[in-house]
């Protein structure tokens, strides 16, 4: 490769990430919001009162709403047991920067394709730019949601990649990252019969038999003294999850899988969600699971949670399926399925022309859906702040809350204002600031 390709390349795919974290730097505030008040500093509440056998104990069962958050519930142990309280700060920066390895595990996926040199480094600038987006804003930037969905997608996509090397230290590699990916949320234990499955593929009995007893101990240590029915605590709505399979639903699912491909309206991402069934749909007919298991089996992963989601949401409208926390799994999915077609139709011939002007036209397109989830996900994310930001300086005056308002049109805020998202929680609020477990920023006013 040239030098200026060279310079080319790095500057293409180095230019989405260094704008990504300029901004999320530039905006981050320390304040908690929803889930950061029972996740974290009711967390750490109970944390400073128990033994070291206690504290273990409660990493390991400690339950947020649906999940046990066993790997952040660590993180928080281990940065209270080293500062002596919480910095809310530096756990969004831990939980931002697994986007950056989340890149760079999808690069050594890319890789295993084994596809000329040039054509791999060029072929894969476009996911800099599908990746390092704002349109999941509400997945970063915050103590909580960070290190609970983009890790459980990191270890996800590893362990897919090291379940099908031949070395035993990659097997065993295998093995910690299904129990960090369902230590970082509960759809990691979809990973369970996907891993399964792969062995099988493999003929891998030995490992299958390994696997298997793993998995059983990793259920064990899980569903432990579960609570399988929850109060959703922001909405104060009940969320059975034994119930699951009573609100399965394909459209909400299509939405899930799909909703990059729309702001607010679920009728695009249900559409875009089918036109991804039918990729992957066309990749299983291929046996892309025999060829490029690595492609196909995180892509199955993000199918498997979909239909999920949607038994657990779907109850609460077509349009939660479009929750910015959730456009993580989308754009992972889109990433995977676009790396198939690319191995797919890498040997089609196309006159050159047509064909630099395909790739002009493709890269207008994925700078346009960059720069137009950049400017959506940080006006979402600037007023989200904002609102916490008004929320908490009320409770410090003891103020009553205003009403809600609406920005916009099918302003998504207005909408979570009213369920109290942004809304202190007290007494968790007061009670972390007088026993030292948090600390309010002296300059709160001036964000």
């Amino acid at each position: 490769m040239s030098r200026s390709k060279q310079l080319f390349f790095w500057t293409a795919i180095s230019a989405p990430p260094l704008y990504f974290y300029w901004f999320l730097v530039k905006s981050l505030q320390g304040l908690p919001v929803s889930d950061d008040y029972g996740a974290v500093l009711l967390y750490l509440l109970r944390w400073r009162h128990e033994t070291t056998a206690g504290r273990i104990i409660q990493v390991l069962t400690s339950q947020n709403n649906d999940y046990r958050l066993m790997f952040e519930n660590a993180v928080y142990g281990v940065q209270y047991a080293s500062l002596g309280h919480t910095n809310l700060k530096a756990l969004a920066i831990m939980g931002d920067l697994f986007v950056l390895v989340l890149f760079g595990t999808l690069y050594l996926i890319w890789q295993m394709c084994e596809l000329e040199r040039n054509y791999t480094l060029m072929a894969f600038i476009p996911v800099s730019w599908m990746l390092f987006q704002f349109q999941y804003i509400s997945a970063l930037d915050n103590a909580s949601a960070p290190l609970q969905l983009i890790p459980v997608v990191v270890f996800v996509l590893l362990t897919c990649y090291l379940s099908i090397r031949e070395e035993r230290l990659a097997f065993l590699g295998s093995l910690i990252c299904l129990i960090l990916s369902v230590a970082s949320s509960g759809n990691g234990l979809f990973l369970i019969p996907i891993g399964a499955i792969i062995y099988i593929q493999l003929r891998k009995y030995k490992r299958l038999m390994i696997w298997s007893v793993v998995s059983v101990l990793i259920c064990v240590v899980y569903f432990h003294g579960y609570n399988f029915t929850v109060e959703m605590s922001h909405a104060h709505e009940h969320n059975n999850v034994i119930g699951i399979f009573k609100h399965i639903s394909l459209p909400f699912a299509a939405a899930f899988l799909g909703n990059i491909a729309t702001a607010a309206n679920p009728i695009p991402a249900a559409l875009f969600g089918g036109a991804l069934i039918a990729v992957f749909a066309l990749a299983t007919r291929d046996r892309l699971f025999l060829r490029r298991p690595t492609l196909y089996y995180p892509a199955l992963f993000f199918f498997v949670t979909a239909v999920a989601v949607s038994g657990l949401r779907s109850s609460y409208g077509l349009r939660t399926a479009l929750g910015s926390r959730y456009r993580i799994n989308s754009t992972v999915l889109v990433i995977l399925l676009y790396l198939y077609l690319l191995d797919k139709f890498r040997h089609i011939r196309i006159r050159p022309v047509v064909l630099r002007a395909a790739v002009v036209l493709f890269g207008l397109l994925v700078v346009g859906f960059n720069l137009a989830s950049n400017r959506g996900g940080e006006k979402l994310a600037l007023t989200m702040q904002y609102k916490v930001r008004v929320a908490i300086m009320q409770w410090q005056k003891h103020e009553a809350p205003m009403p809600p308002q609406a920005s916009a049109p099918g302003d998504y805020t207005s909408y979570a204002e009213e369920k109290g998202y942004f809304q202190p929680s007290d007494p968790i609020l007061r009670d972390a600031i007088n026993q030292g477990v948090y600390r309010l920023p002296a300059n709160i006013t001036e964000h």
